[in-house]
């Protein structure tokens, strides 16, 4: 695979820059007709998205200024930044108001881009094509936990003496690893060098890491984007949390530019969109808190990334119902509920579906059952027979419970047959709200708890199907338990046990070092016997 080496590692900390809102003033107009340019400011913030307001319209019409999308806007700023604005959706437009014998104003549009760009003037979809996609994400750096620099405490101590403080650090090396037979992944290391001044007062080398996606072949930027939203899922999992990308960069071999030197550098292009959902101000996880880190699946890690990436198109409608979760920690409902046991049902369905009977014998019994039934009846029988020997969701939830569990996910959901029963009745009800279902449908905060305890159920399911192992989710979630798993599970008793468990051994210390003391006296008593003999 012909994949194109990634930029300088210098610069950057000058270009991944976390989201943040920003104003641009400057010139806006259409690609097609450059010459013809309006005055407005752009506004971007991270929750809400961009929008541009304009000082006058792109068909020059001071009374009535066509309502019309734009599909790409592009724009110069003050500062001769060069922006583009994609599928540019128009929200607000008020033409002129008319005052008789005095000059007339210019009407004001507002557009809504769906995404910008800086860095790039794209006077068409096609110029929207790059090979590469760099992205900071939020936690990426916690969970990697692979850091430059490296400490000598005797080292350190000697030079306490002296008062000499040093710091020793070395850039991490690229982590390399396939997604496909077309893309290569890699995590790419960056690092603030130490400002030099007449006078310095304080030095910095503050270092950041990248997700980054290079492609054999060009590919529009929504492609790449969708790939940094993939491994930011896998994420998602391991941090049992929500995540997002703090910045996107953009690069493509047809984005050059000549800084002087006649050798042509890739154009660093940033893009921006909305991210509704991101927790901006949520405080970083460290290592114990999360499900897994990198360390825990190092070695293994681009054969399971690699899987994650391979399936993720079958299991994606399974995968972002789960998702939405973690996304939407703040808010549950029924419907909560309801996509988590679809969720459920349509990984099982991709996954493992088979029938309920051997086709052969379901097509026997059909057969028999056809002979003993009036003729009258067959065609209903027959949509009977179209689906009856399909999987339910109570066979689905069963497999589930029996393939993915681990000692920890046992405890949690205790007795797994009234986990299942639970899920399908309450499942059942709130589909189709018979009154039949009502008394057997949890409701409440029972509902709630159901609902976390089929999340985390799905979780291991979605890790285990892409490489990781029962011993390795065990482990993780025995440590993390009392801190993510308190609510759904009483591990109390499990803790009398250790404490009971303990004290047990301290006593039989305690009796062995009598047993011992006491023997010990006696061989003394004895030697002292020969010695007098």
């Amino acid at each position: 695979m012909n994949i194109l080496p990634a930029i300088s590692l210098s610069l950057l900390p000058q270009i991944l820059k976390a989201m943040e809102k920003f104003t641009f003033k400057g010139y806006w107009f259409l690609p097609n007709n450059k010459d013809e340019r309006v005055y407005g400011t752009l506004t971007f913030d991270p929750h809400e998205g961009a929008e541009l307001e304009l000082y006058g319209s792109f068909s020059m019409d001071i009374i009535l200024p066509e309502h019309k999308d734009q599909s790409i806007i592009l724009g110069l700023t003050s500062d001769s930044k060069q922006v583009t604005l994609y599928n540019c959706m128009m929200t607000h437009s008020g033409g002129a108001k008319l005052v008789i014998g005095e000059e007339s104003g210019k009407p004001s549009i507002i557009y809504s881009p769906l995404y910008c760009m800086t860095g790039l003037h794209a006077d068409s979809i096609e110029d929207l094509k790059f090979d590469s996609v760099s992205s900071e994400i939020f936690n990426l750096d916690e969970w990697l936990r692979v850091s430059g620099f490296s400490r000598n405490i005797g080292e350190e101590n000697e030079d306490a003496k002296n008062h000499i403080s040093k710091i020793h650090y070395k850039l991490p090396d690229q982590v390399v690893f396939p997604l496909s037979n077309d893309l290569e992944g890699k995590f790419n290391f960056s690092a603030s060098r130490p400002g030099m001044h007449f006078f310095q007062k304080q030095a910095t080398i503050k270092q950041s890491v990248a997700f980054e996606v290079y492609s054999s072949v060009e590919r529009n930027f929504s492609d790449l984007l969708e790939h940094v939203f993939t491994f930011q899922n896998f994420l998602v999992l391991a941090l049992y949390g929500s995540t997002y990308p703090k910045s996107v960069t953009l690069r493509g071999q047809r984005h050059t530019k000549d800084y002087g030197d006649g050798i042509p550098l890739k154009k660093e292009v940033k893009l921006f969109f909305s991210m509704p959902n991101a927790k901006l101000n949520e405080r970083e996880k460290s290592a114990p808190e999360m499900i897994f880190s990198y360390a825990q699946i190092k070695d293994r890690f681009p054969v399971i990334i690699r899987s994650w990436f391979e399936k993720y198109e079958l299991l994606e409608p399974a995968f972002d119902l789960v998702f939405e979760q973690f996304y939407n920690s703040g808010r549950f409902s029924v419907n909560t509920f309801l996509n988590l046991a679809q969720s459920a049902e349509t990984f099982h369905a991709r996954v493992h579906n088979h029938p309920r009977m051997n086709k052969v014998d379901y097509q026997a019994m059909k057969r028999d059952i056809l002979k003993l039934t009036p003729t009258k009846y067959h065609k209903w029988l027959g949509d009977q027979f179209s689906w009856g020997n399909s999987l339910r969701l109570h066979d689905r939830l069963t497999e589930l419970t029996d393939k993915y569990a681990n000692s920890i996910l046992d405890k949690i959901l205790r007795d797994k047959n009234q986990f299942v029963q639970d899920v399908k009745r309450s499942r059942n009800y709130y589909t189709h709200y018979s009154d039949d279902g009502k008394k057997h449908a949890l409701k409440g905060s029972d509902l709630f708890y159901l609902s976390e305890k089929l999340k985390i159920l799905l979780v291991c399911s979605f890790l285990m199907e892409v490489g990781l192992t029962k011993e390795e989710l065990s482990k993780s979630m025995d440590n993390l338990k009392w801190k993510l798993f308190s609510h759904i599970a009483d591990w109390s008793e499990e803790l009398e046990q250790k404490r009971s468990t303990m004290k047990n051994i301290f006593n039989l210390k305690g009796g062995v070092l009598i047993i011992g003391s006491l023997l010990w006296d006696e061989k003394e008593k004895e030697l002292a016997g020969e010695t007098r003999d």
